[in-house]
């Protein structure tokens, strides 16, 4: 190449390539933004709130040689696994639990959300694997009442792995209280494995 045209195309190569990496770093160092969670606890306007977690955590906890428990908790605020979840009014959070009876293996599937009193003719699934959940909103928790299921598509139950899957709890109302709903696909982060052995 002749020494004049290199010296013009020189300083273009320069700007492209730069250009070019900064324009792959904007791709590249962009945060995965997680996945928004709908949450419609009645009626009124301020009953309905997206979530979009801030921190998505998840804790598996052996509570006997027989019984273990999932414990995954996405807070509009940062927050750490032993960090209490904040009664901030501005702040929303949801807890969902998933009890895994009887020496039920944490695996993939469809778990049905339960009804969270003991085992009765009426509530039969509470000795079965079973989900459990929690709403905080304008400083107010509230318990889900049993409808719908959460699905777990990926489990990797070790120190730096995550559960991935997807919110479809739904319960359809009657004449005491209201319908309500949690939807949405998430990944949480496994921060604490508590094995017995």
């Amino acid at each position: 190449m002749p020494r004049a045209l290199e010296s013009l195309l020189r300083p273009l190569t320069g700007r492209w390539l730069l250009a070019l990496a900064l324009a792959g770093c904007t791709l590249g160092c962009r945060d995965e933004a997680a996945p928004p969670i709908r949450i419609v606890l009645g009626p009124a306007a301020q009953d309905e709130v997206t979530l979009v977690p801030k921190a998505a955590l998840a804790e598996l906890i052996e509570i006997s040689p027989t019984e273990s428990e999932l414990q995954l908790t996405f807070s509009s605020v940062e927050r750490g696994c032993d960090t209490p979840v904040t009664s901030s009014p501005d702040s929303v959070s949801l807890a969902v639990r998933l009890r895994l009876p009887g020496g039920a293996k944490l695996d993939p599937g469809r778990y049905p959300v339960a009804d969270p009193t003991p085992t009765t003719e009426a509530n039969p699934v509470a000795d079965k694997p079973h989900a459990l959940a929690s709403v905080r909103l304008h400083g107010h928790r509230s318990e889900l009442r049993p409808g719908g299921d959460l699905e777990l598509h990926q489990v990797d139950a070790t120190p730096q792995g995550t559960v991935d899957g997807l919110l479809k709890l739904d319960y359809a109302g009657d004449a005491e209280h209201a319908a309500t709903r949690v939807s949405g696909r998430f990944s949480a982060h496994f921060c604490r494995i508590n094995r017995l052995r």
